[in-house]
């Protein structure tokens, strides 16, 4: 294994401090001199499996995470999930969790995007601010319960966060800096509408201006989705360049969220196992069958952008009624 890339993929997903501490840690969990452990690091002497293994286990880090960190091109086991790692300590944790893969989907050459959307698709969210903080507000309060967050619903919680707005004006542009297909489903809205509603129902979410807005973006959310497909382009990006973004949309449940990134180098994919957690794969069987999987779909589904003009108005019509509905 590389030297730089072990040891910062340790330092990066461990408690220590800087190399100093956690050579020092080491060198006591295996009994070795500290001069041993900086061999290994540099490459002149080699970890054992045990040893690797006592320290990940020690460390609580996965071993196979930290195989797969050096083979990016290939995956020994098929999936490997962020969230069994660890639970976001903030906000901003989450966002930086995604903006290291898609900061490595944008160097990539001829890549291109799939996403199959039972729901929204997150990126979709990011320029409305409400709605956004919506969807974290849930996620924490029936999966990640951060502490020293609000129980209350507190707009101030991500308007004046300086380093979740940062997150998000750089997600943005990532999003915006591929070419992708999306497939949604006429129903994607519904279960941020229930969501809404709870919160709503149960007096949590009880200030009538953040209400006002939140319905008011539920608007706004269809108006941009319905541009984006009459376009057939994402927005300009911080170099003013704009990407294809073609839709379809399917009427079948199609289960879990998908995401998936093919590149001439290597390719990605990642799939939902609890909201809103992805498990991520490289390996090549599991991306073929997926891609196969996709186009099956698409071959089945309604192309929307630059065409099917009869569809897309009852697509967005019927979004708009389950707004007023609700």
């Amino acid at each position: 294994m590389a030297y730089e890339s072990l040891v910062s993929h340790l330092l990066k997903n461990s408690e220590h401090k800087n190399l100093k501490v956690m050579v020092k840690d080491i060198s006591k969990l295996l009994g070795m001199s500290e001069a041993s452990i900086y061999n290994k690091f540099n490459g002149r002497s080699r970890f054992s499996i045990e040893e690797l293994f006592t320290i990940c286990q020690k460390s609580n880090i996965s071993l196979d995470h930290l195989i797969h960190a050096q083979e990016p091109k290939n995956s020994y086991v098929p999936f490997y999930a962020d969230g069994l790692m660890y639970q976001p300590r903030n906000y901003p944790d989450y966002f930086q969790n995604v903006i290291s893969y898609f900061a490595k989907v944008k160097k990539m050459k001829n890549v291109h995007g799939y996403f199959l959307a039972n729901e929204v698709p997150l990126f979709h969210l990011l320029s409305f601010p409400h709605l956004m903080y919506l969807k974290l507000f849930m996620w924490n309060r029936i999966n990640w319960k951060i502490g020293g967050v609000s129980s209350s619903f507190d707009i101030k919680e991500f308007s004046k966060n300086g380093d979740l707005q940062q997150c998000i004006t750089i997600l943005k542009d990532l999003y915006y800096s591929f070419p992708d297909t999306e497939i949604w489903n006429p129903y994607m809205l519904d279960n941020t509408v229930s969501q809404y509603l709870y919160l709503k129902e149960i007096h949590v979410l009880k200030n009538k201006e953040d209400q006002r807005i939140i319905e008011s973006e539920f608007m706004d959310l269809i108006t941009y989705l319905e541009e984006l497909t009459n376009a057939g382009k994402k927005p300009s990006n911080s170099k003013n360049l704009q990407m294809d973004c073609n839709i379809y949309i399917n009427d079948i449940n199609l289960g879990s969220e998908v995401i998936l990134v093919l590149s001439e180098e290597t390719s990605i994919l990642f799939q939902q196992i609890d909201v809103p957690n992805y498990m991520r794969t490289t390996d090549q069987r599991m991306i073929k069958n997926q891609f196969r999987f996709i186009e099956n779909i698409r071959k089945i589904s309604t192309f929307i952008t630059h065409a099917g003009e009869k569809e897309r108005l009852i697509f967005f019509a019927r979004l708009r009624m389950q707004l007023e509905r609700f």
